[in-house]
């Protein structure tokens, strides 16, 4: 080992040196402080106040190797709920918490720039239906001056699943390829991507609902019996040292006959998950192929004071059963159109957002946009489209929020769609360091059963953003969901009004 350490002086050294072997090496990131308040998380009135703290170090690097290759990697560190000993990896511990979550190549070659890697992905034209992820993919994009302008043509080939090692897997990953292009102005820009999803393991919105279900009650079940055994190996032992003393005793069987309880309700819970997947086996199979096109042109521009954001996203396609060879046409869409004009200081706001659903995941087209594309990244109401509280998994006693936990999402509200109305204002003071804003949206659901009512209610948002310094901002949220009947009618329970609480301190460097 001392040798290895003598050794090391003499590498750097010769590293530092060297013209050769001189890298030009630039580092950047930020670190992040947060705090989230939930008051009556799942809606409903014996909730008691969801309150938490997280953190996370963000380190992006970019290694030049020549004019030409340069090589990037980002990587997230302590990203987790604030504790000493509490780690985001491995079992509570704090001696794993590095994840690289990219790494990737670009390569400008005499036609345009070529990136190949882990990057990127899931994010086109505006916020809208963006669901920002590590992608595996190649990328190729050229610009084309047009005058004063620029045309940017792209192509994307992205490995989403890869299922193909190995004989038995043949033929069974997940590929997306995009062709897109971008035309840019200093007033505006516009562009139409396309897309072609081959899914050769995909689940169609009924099939992901049941075997999730069936998941999380195998999981509980499991749970359930370990813990019985536990509680029994217990009252074993307790009868053995403790025959005579009848508190240990009767302690003793309480918890074994409470432990026996919880097993029974997980076993009631399970059976009937457990015959839904059974009953997909036989008719359609758990799995199924898709081929599905996507079109998204959008465009955003700024005109003196009149600033108009809109996109559009279109997919269809076809799922193939294998197990009954049948098929389902997938056609689906989503769309917003928002409006702004500036007044001095402050900024007034205006827009619609549509996302098509469908309640009945069983019969007919499989018309769930949000199950593709759920936007989570647009964030415009913070409580019914946002996912940085938590909420997106609880609200409704379990129904989610509007955007759920992202793609393949199983929450009833995801699936259900929506139409939103919504309008605010932004004010820039202090030498425009501080931003005060305020929004107003009213949403209901696209489509419900017969008899759900589809008013989610109306969700007023308070907002600041405040520069202390040049890499220092200070940022927040205080917003309230007046819960509008759907929440009852589909979740079965009474439900409550709720508020959240949001803030975040973030260096840059």
């Amino acid at each position: 080992m001392r040798r290895c350490l003598l050794f090391l002086p003499l590498v750097l050294s010769l590293l530092i040196a060297s013209p050769a072997l001189a890298l030009d090496l630039d580092m950047s990131g930020s670190l992040q402080f947060e705090g989230v308040y939930n008051e009556k998380a799942t809606l409903q009135k014996g909730d008691s106040a969801d309150s938490f703290r997280e953190m996370r170090l963000r380190v992006l690097t970019e290694v030049q190797i020549t004019d030409a290759i340069k090589l990037i990697t980002r990587f997230d560190a302590l990203d987790k709920i604030l504790s000493s000993n509490d780690s985001a990896f491995d079992y509570g511990e704090d001696d794993d918490n590095i994840d690289f979550d990219r790494a990737y190549a670009e390569i400008i070659t005499p036609l345009g720039l070529l990136s190949v890697g882990r990057m990127q992905g899931v994010v086109w034209g505006t916020p809208w239906s963006d669901d920002e992820a590590d992608t595996d993919r190649i990328k190729f994009v050229t610009p084309i001056p047009i005058g004063t302008n620029k045309l940017y043509i792209g192509a994307v080939a992205e490995k989403v699943n890869e299922f193909d090692k190995g004989v038995e897997g043949s033929n069974k990953d997940n590929n997306k390829y995009y062709i897109g292009a971008t035309y840019k102005t200093p007033n505006y820009s516009t562009g139409l991507l396309t897309a072609f999803y081959h899914f050769n393991t995909f689940q169609d919105p009924e099939q992901r609902v049941k075997t999730s279900d069936f998941s999380e009650k195998s999981a509980a079940l499991s749970a359930a019996s370990a813990a019985l055994d536990s509680a029994g190996s217990a009252n074993v032992l307790t009868q053995t040292y403790y025959s005579t003393d009848a508190t240990k005793l009767y302690v003793a069987q309480l918890a074994q006959d409470k432990a026996t309880t919880a097993r029974n309700n997980a076993i009631a819970a399970f059976v009937p998950a457990y015959g839904n997947v059974l009953d997909l086996k036989a008719n359609q199979g758990v799995t199924t192929q898709a081929k599905v096109f996507l079109l998204a042109p959008y465009f955003d521009g700024k005109f003196g004071p009149l600033g108009i954001t809109t996109e559009l996203d279109y997919i269809f396609g076809e799922a193939e059963y294998d197990a009954n060879n049948t098929s389902r046409d997938i056609a689906s869409y989503s769309y917003f159109a928002e409006v702004r004009y500036d007044i001095g200081s402050v900024t007034a706001q205006a827009g619609y957002a549509y996302t098509m659903g469908k309640s009945d995941l069983k019969t007919g087209d499989i018309e769930n946009m949000a199950y593709v594309a759920p936007g989570a990244d647009w964030a415009k109401a913070f409580i019914l489209t946002g996912d940085e509280h938590g909420m997106n998994t609880t609200l409704g006693d379990g129904l989610g929020n509007l955007v759920g936990d992202g793609f393949g999402s199983t929450y009833t509200a995801c699936l259900d769609g929506y139409r939103m109305m919504y309008a605010g204002v932004d004010h820039t003071c202090w030498n425009d360091t501080l931003t005060l804003g305020a929004l107003i949206a009213s949403s209901k659901a696209d489509d419900t059963p017969g008899t759900v009512d589809d008013d989610h209610g109306i969700e007023y948002d308070l907002t600041f953003s405040w520069k202390i310094m040049d890499n220092l901002i200070y940022s927040g949220v205080a917003a309230y969901l007046q819960a509008g009947d759907y929440w009852k009618d589909r979740s079965g329970t009474a439900t409550e009004d709720t508020y959240a609480l949001y803030h975040k301190l973030e260096i840059f460097f």
